[in-house]
């Protein structure tokens, strides 16, 4: 299944990094810094959890089917569920 989180804080990061396990999840945000920070799996937050999960990601332990962008097109189009977990 492919996924869009829109929103990538603590709790659209934490739910986009729980189903990149399994599925194919584009999460989406407005600042290209943070999404460049993680298609690094590099958090920017701080959660242990998610830290670990990029730890082994860069380490080669783990695979996260998770890609990070500002392009909404791109986020969307495919998308065969939309979450969204943005303070507004």
């Amino acid at each position: 299944m492919k996924i869009t989180v829109a929103g990538v804080g603590y709790v659209g990061l934490s739910l986009a990094v729980l189903l990149a396990q399994n599925h194919e999840v584009t999460a989406i945000t407005t600042t290209p810094a943070k999404a460049d920070k993680l298609n690094k799996f590099i958090s920017p937050i701080q959660d242990e959890e998610i830290e670990r999960f990029f730890r082994e990601v860069n380490a080669g332990e783990r695979t996260l089917h998770l890609h990070t962008t500002v392009d909404k097109e791109a986020a969307y189009s495919s998308a065969d569920l939309v979450i969204i977990a943005m303070n507004v």
